[in-house]
């Protein structure tokens, strides 16, 4: 039965030969690109892969600010955070390294638990303790067998990815 699968050396060729021969790449072309067993997407330096984390963690922020003025029944706004805004940096997550990406994974979690409690509580919360909040904040991420409401942190899964593949 035939492979499909590229090695590191046909892997690295066949990425320079899409950089060199592609204009949609011609602004990667330039970077020094390097393809291993551990990589993941986005493929680049350091500095590119932190500034293309950080553009799409802006925009899932941005779409979870049209979230909270569009939606108004809370339910749909719950599922609408954790099953969709929640989720899409997961991939990013799991496939860049870990130190690249905690920063803005870390502001991601909170505009989502901030937008959680602003909406359960009419704008409330912001009356209660630290400690109340932080209760709040630790309920909203637990998973549900454990009592919480499944918002899975994000910088917390991309360390623990990280962890599990060493």
């Amino acid at each position: 039965m035939p492979s499909n699968r590229l090695d590191d050396d046909q892997a690295r060729e066949l990425l320079k030969d899409t950089l060199a021969t592609r204009q949609s790449f011609s602004d990667l072309a330039a970077m020094d690109v390097s393809v291993s067993t551990k990589a993941g997407v986005p493929i680049g330096d350091d500095t590119w892969v932190t500034k293309f984390v950080t553009e799409k963690v802006e925009a899932v922020i941005l779409d979870v600010g049209k979230i909270d003025h569009v939606l108004t029944v809370g339910m749909i706004h719950y599922h609408m955070l954790r099953f969709c805004q929640n989720t899409r940096p997961s991939f990013l997550a799991r496939n860049t390294p870990t130190p690249l990406i905690l920063d803005s994974l870390g502001s991601l979690d909170s505009v989502i638990l901030e937008s959680m409690c602003t909406k359960g509580t009419s704008g409330t919360h912001t009356d209660w303790t630290p400690e109340l909040r932080s209760f709040a904040n630790t309920k909203l991420q637990l998973p549900h067998h454990r009592g919480g409401f499944g918002i899975t942190p994000c910088a917390g899964s991309a360390i623990s990815r990280f962890l599990t593949r060493q």
